[in-house]
């Protein structure tokens, strides 16, 4: 067995259960483990919820990657939760915005991504200022996405992050 399937299910808990039912019990069972196996791999909580954020922000990257989005807004549509996989993922951040509001050093990893991501942004074209105003558009986008029916999702992204977008591409 390898700490993947530990890892989702971390992922599991949190999208489904949310922070609160994390536990080292819990992962075990989303896993089909014992919690000794989980206990194996990560002798604390805080190291299993350490571990799972890394695994989220490295699953979605590769996502990202997958999808080869050719715009901006492409890349951006990888964020919300407009379908059943990106709504997972939605949660899982929610979540770990959750922990790291608490928890120092998931905060310190946590802006360490969102550098990391804020930067792809600038190397291609975007300002830091514009690159931090559409990690707070779409922050804010995703937490209203995540409390809205899906079917009313496409209409919110389109009143909010389609015309911040549209601006910043003519400015460029």
């Amino acid at each position: 067995m390898t700490d993947n399937r530990l890892l989702e299910g971390v992922l599991t808990v949190l999208a489904e259960q949310g922070v609160g039912a994390l536990s080292v019990r819990s992962v075990a069972a989303a896993a089909g483990v014992s919690p000794a196996q989980v206990q194996y791999y990560y002798r604390t909580k805080t190291e299993l919820v350490r571990a799972g954020f890394e695994y989220a922000g490295t699953q979605f990257l590769e996502d990202v990657a997958a999808a080869q989005p050719n715009t901006l807004m492409d890349v951006v549509r990888q964020w919300l939760p407009l379908d059943d996989s990106r709504e997972r993922r939605a949660r899982v951040w929610l979540a770990y915005a959750t922990i790291s509001a608490v928890d120092p050093e998931l905060a310190a990893a946590s802006a360490q991504l969102d550098e990391e991501l804020r930067r792809w942004f600038v190397d291609r074209g975007l300002s830091a200022t514009a690159a931090s105003q559409l990690f707070a558009l779409i922050d804010g986008v995703t937490v209203q996405c995540l409390m809205m029916p899906r079917s009313a999702r496409p209409s919110l992204v389109e009143r909010t992050i389609v015309p911040f977008i549209s601006g910043l591409e003519a400015t460029s």
